[in-house]
This record gives C-alpha cells, structure tokens and sequence, in this order.
C-alpha cells in the first residue's frame, strides 16, 4: 500500500474536521469503499476514516463487476472469469440509520468461502433480507442453456455455510428475480422466440413477469404480468428495475403498449399499471431510494443514453419537465441518488461530476473529477467508477491512482486519496 503524505493526511484531517456536526454525542465512522484494480486481479478496501488500504483480496481477473446487497454490509463480487464465479465480500460494517444521520461498527473484513458458478451471472437484486443473483444461460444456439437464479438470506451469508435455494429459469433469458418478502418472488418470463432459437435476431430481454409463492417447497403461482395483449399485463423488452416503499418499476420498451410497469404490493394481492413515458425514448436502468419522493433513470432512444428522467411512481403520467438533457448529448453513464434521495451524482465522460436537486430538477454543481474517459460497455481502456454512501459520492480515478469524495449537501469536495494500483471499479456501504 503506499502510505499517505504528512500533507495529505494534514488535508484529510482538516476535511474531517470542517464536516457540520451532527446531533448526537458520539463521532460518526465513515466506513469503507471497497475498490477493483484495472490491471490486477484484486479487490481492495479503503477505511474512509483513517485513509488506508486495509484489506487486499486476490480474484481471478482484474476489474470485476460489484453489486452491494441490502444493508450494505455484503458486496457481490461478480469476478468475470469463465466459470462464471460470484464471490462474496463481508465488509464487516454494520448500519443502523438515525435519520439525521447513519451509525456504523466496523466488524472484520473477510472473503467469504461460498463461490457460485454458473452462465453468465448478470442481474443481483436484493430485499426483504433476500438475494437474488441471476444467471442468464448461455445463447440457445450456441449449446445447452442452464439459465438460474440462487436465492438466499443475506444474513446467511455470514455463515460457514449458508442455505441456498435454486430457481431453474424455464429458459435462458436476460431476466430477473426479486425479492418480494414472506417467500414470494417476481420471475421474469423469457421470451420465447428467444428460447426456441430459431431467430437469432430475438431479443434475450423478458416481456412478463409472474409472481411466485415458494410453499413447502414448491413455486406456486399467485400473479402473472405475461399478457402481451394487455398493455398493463406486460413489459416488451424489459431492462432497469428500481423499488421503494412497496412500488415496483420496471423499464419496458417505447413506442404504443410501453412505458414503465409500476408493481404495488399489498400483502399477498398485486396490482400493476404502465406509466407512460413523456415521448418515443425509454429507460434502461433506474435508481430509488426509501422515503424519496423521486426515481431517476436514464433515458434514450438507443445507447448512448443521453437524457435523464424523474419518475414518481405515484403520478398519473410524466411530461417534458421530467426529463434533462445530458449536457453535450453525452451518456448518462453513471448515476446515483444521495441517501435521502434528494440529489443526484452523475459521472459522465468528459469526466465531470455533476450534481442535480431532484426535486427541483437542476444542477446544483460541476466538477472537473476525473479526465475524460470512454463510457462504452467493454471498454479496454481504464474507466473510473461512481459510488454514493449517504451524502458524498466517490470518484475512482484509474489513471491518476486515486480515490475522491464530494460532499452532496455542501457541494464541495472532500477527501482526494492517493491508493495503490488503478482503481476502477467501486462498491459502497449503505443502509438503503
């Protein structure tokens, strides 16, 4: 690890220090970041409150894809090698939110020994306690598909052995299951055309959901959105799903029966409507958070995505005032909501950071984070990475080997710590 300089660890201390006081009697922990390597097949950790490399953990490939599992104490390491391998890492923090503010201990940091392996790991969603790693299966003509998705108990990842339970897909497809509470769970459907495999130009993507009851063992089914004749029974070519306060949105295709499918729960009864999108664009990935008023998404035609859009999931429709152009008609590309889901943090490929009021639905501020970078999915070259815990987003900067904090409520930045390696990837600890 290399060592932080007096000067640099004079200015972490003096950023510590100017951060407002909150109302309670105990100093607050900043936690952890947990960060991949662009060249080295290695996960790291950085404790955001003494600015070092605690941690260090060897994976089969350099940069793997991350996903942070309800609670914020588990991330998924999805490692990208052949087998299709998804690690787990225990950060070892545990969160308990205050409103004004979160608490956290800091616990051991270990990676776990359960190691699943599959095709194509793609989608990780969690809830209720429960979480859901997706494996899409393989194209059908290309050989025999074991499309999947392995369900556990987050809390279980904390022991020797964990219990899982596997759901076998009826098909391959790019699908996804969801945690619904009291052992019920959203399926996708897949696409038919697809799974038959005689068309090749069929889209992996689902069109329909069912909604299953695992009773004694068994999938029971309570609810089906798999009427491709009812507008409000179906998602054409589902991508992006966000949930908060018992409402489900799911991205579905633009055009005449599309929009978004917003799920309500009540108990064990489901209902469902689309909300429309304000013109011929649509989403493909969509972020909430509890309490908050608004989701955001991405919004576009084709990639690149170059708008964003707020959706309230509660409203009867959405208008042009819902949606902001990225500035340059670059992508989206990445984007997170702050804690309390009142700003946004959007790191585009000029490389800068731009911070938005959702409510509002302006910047706020810019910042020039990180030089400009190719955005592409697959890209060779290094491409930095946005993380939000609570109110401060941070930067992962590959070519300069550092790590950066922006405040969202003050708009000003905070920690810019040098680390080893290429940072690339990045995970947070939060409590949504």
């Amino acid at each position: 690890m290399r060592p932080l300089s007096l000067l640099s660890t004079l200015a972490m201390s003096a950023v510590l220090s100017s951060l407002p006081a909150l109302a309670h009697d105990h100093a607050v922990l900043r936690g952890r970041l947990v960060f991949a390597d662009h060249e080295k097949p290695v996960v790291r950790v950085l404790d955001l409150d003494t600015g070092e490399v605690t941690h260090s953990f060897d994976l089969p490939k350099a940069n793997p894809g991350f996903a942070t599992a309800q609670g914020g104490r588990f991330v998924v390491i999805k490692t990208g090698d052949d087998a299709g391998t998804i690690r787990f890492l225990d950060t070892g923090l545990t969160i308990e939110s205050h409103g004004d503010h979160n608490d956290v201990e800091k616990g051991p940091v270990k990676l776990t020994d359960l190691a699943l392996t599959g095709q194509k790991p793609a989608h990780v969603i969690s809830g209720h306690g429960q979480l859901a790693l997706f494996y899409d299966g393989i194209r059908p003509w290309d050989g025999q598909s074991t499309a999947k998705a392995v369900l556990v108990a987050i809390n279980d990842l904390a022991k020797d052995k964990p219990a899982l339970t596997e759901w076998p897909s009826p098909g391959p497809q790019h699908g996804i299951v969801v945690p619904l509470g009291e052992g019920r769970w959203l399926m996708s459907v897949p696409n038919p055309a697809y799974v038959k495999g005689d068309d090749r130009s069929a889209s992996s993507r689902p069109d329909g959901f069912e909604i299953l009851d695992r009773a004694k063992g068994s999938w029971a089914k309570l609810a089906s959105f798999n009427d491709p004749a009812k507008a409000d029974a179906s998602c054409k070519l589902y991508h992006g799903h966000a949930a908060a306060d018992g409402r489900h949105v799911f991205g579905c295709a633009e055009g005449e029966g599309g929009g978004m499918l917003v799920l309500s729960q009540a108990g064990a009864k489901f209902s469902a409507h689309k909300l429309a999108y304000p013109d011929e664009r649509r989403i493909s990935a969509i972020k909430a958070r509890v309490g908050a008023k608004f989701m955001v998404a991405n919004y576009g035609k084709t990639s690149p995505y170059d708008g964003l859009i707020r959706v309230d999931p509660t409203a009867k429709s959405l208008s042009a005032s819902d949606v902001l152009p990225v500035p340059g008609g670059q992508s989206a590309c990445q984007f997170e909501l702050s804690g309390n889901g009142k700003r946004l943090a959007n790191l585009t490929p000029d490389g800068k950071l731009r911070v938005y009021d959702v409510a509002a639905w302006k910047e706020l501020a810019s910042f020039d984070a990180v030089p400009a970078f190719d955005c592409q999915y697959g890209a060779r070259t290094p491409t930095p990475s946005l993380a939000v815990v609570g109110g401060s987003a941070y930067v992962s900067d590959p070519t300069n080997g550092r790590i950066r904090e922006y405040n969202l409520e003050t708009l000003k930045q905070a920690l810019d710590l040098p680390v080893e390696g290429m940072p690339a990837n990045l995970a947070g600890s939060d409590a949504g």
